[in-house]
């Protein structure tokens, strides 16, 4: 009996088959998981890549820059200046006997201003045409003397010489008759400068004399009258010198005055220096205006609109598209291939909310708004959205 329950050496020490196959599987098993998680995580870890570089290239919104207007518009400050003015000073020196305008007073060229009273002057007149009939006596004697002594040479009674001397006589009166003709034209018309007139139509706007004052002759004392032309004006404009290129004769130009509420006057530029100031960088242009009715006075400030031509090819960006940088004015700008490149600009006007670039762009450009600081030459970026178009602003 205890050989029949002994166990088999053999069959304990080697599974069975069935048992082999279990342990296979699960084998299978286990490499087949192993190999799904570590798939799995590459994947993961691969997505995670690509959503990192994405994430790591900045979206940029875009512009393209508008091309100013060729026809623009320029308004600055002028000076209103009478058409001509006049200084009215005494030529002879007197006492002033009566004045017949005043202020505001429309005169007529040649129309009576005032009336000096000049007794010297008309003492020194009536000596010197004293003076000229005395020597216009002596001259008609001279001649009677000189005739006769010439008769007497013809005759051969007296020596040549002696007449030749009464002709020398008879010349020298001669001249020293025209000596006093000419003092007495002097002292006549210093005696019709005793009456001021107007010496040209226009309308008094200083009188600077009264009755019984001492007025000298010349311009170192003070000027009797002031009269000024406003029939036109003359306006003055001084052109920065970006723009002075643009003018030329003949360009209209709008004149109006704010202060007076008139409407504006149209007029053209008459004539400019042809040079700048070298102190002010200013081009002096002057505008011609016709001035009929009387709506414009001189010596305001005008506001002078100036319609300019440009000749060259600038553009109009948004203010919020520039960069201000160590190196200078730049302006982030988008190739081809979606990288940045840092493009420096020149500014003309300022418009506010919009900026003129006179160099550095061109049509093509694609313009960075809102560029952050962070921008660097070269950046790969993305373009979110299509591109935007900068609005032109019309120069005040």
């Amino acid at each position: 009996m205890s050989s029949a329950h002994a166990p088999d050496p053999h069959r304990s020490a080697h599974p069975s088959h069935g048992a082999r196959l279990i342990l296979i599987g699960l084998g299978v098993v286990l490499v087949g998981l192993g190999a799904f998680g570590i798939i799995k995580r590459v994947h993961a870890r691969h997505e995670l890549t690509e959503a990192t570089d994405r994430n790591a290239i900045a979206s940029v919104a875009t512009l393209s820059p508008k091309s100013a207007p060729n026809q623009q518009d320029l308004t600055l400050p002028g000076t209103v200046a009478s058409w001509q003015d006049a200084q009215i000073y005494a030529r002879t020196t007197g006492y002033v006997a009566k004045w017949y305008v005043d202020i505001g007073a429309k005169v007529k060229k040649g129309q009576r201003l005032a009336d000096l009273d000049t007794p010297d002057v008309d003492n020194q007149l009536l000596q010197g045409k004293a003076q000229m009939r005395t020597d216009q006596a002596n001259e008609n004697f001279a001649k009677i003397t000189a005739d006769r002594y010439n008769k007497l040479v013809t005759q051969g009674l007296i020596a040549t010489q002696t007449a030749d001397q009464f002709e020398a006589q008879y010349k020298a009166d001669i001249a020293t008759v025209e000596a006093d003709g000419a003092n007495v034209a002097h002292l006549q018309n210093l005696e019709d400068f005793k009456y001021i007139n107007a010496p040209f139509d226009g309308v008094i706007t200083q009188r600077n004399l009264d009755v019984g004052a001492l007025v000298d002759a010349g311009s170192t004392g003070s000027n009797l009258f002031v009269i000024s032309d406003t029939s036109k004006l003359r306006v003055y404009v001084d052109v920065p010198e970006t723009f002075a290129a643009s003018v030329s004769i003949g360009m209209p130009a709008q004149v109006s005055l704010n202060t007076y509420g008139a409407k504006p006057i149209t007029g053209a530029v008459a004539r400019t220096a042809e040079a700048l100031d070298p102190n002010t960088r200013t081009l002096r242009t002057e505008i011609d205006v016709d001035n009929a009715s009387q709506v414009l006075v001189p010596g305001v400030y005008a506001n002078v609109k100036l319609g300019l031509s440009t000749a060259t090819h600038d553009f109009i960006v948004p203010a919020n598209t520039l960069m201000f940088r160590g190196e200078g004015l730049r302006v982030a700008l988008v190739d081809a291939q979606q990288r940045i490149h840092l493009q420096p600009v020149t500014l003309g006007r300022d418009f506010g909310g919009t900026v003129e670039v006179t160099e550095g762009l061109s049509d093509n450009d694609r313009i960075v708004l809102n560029p952050p600081d962070s921008l660097y030459e070269g950046q790969q970026v993305n373009i979110t959205g299509n591109d935007k178009s900068a609005q032109p602003v019309s120069p005040k």
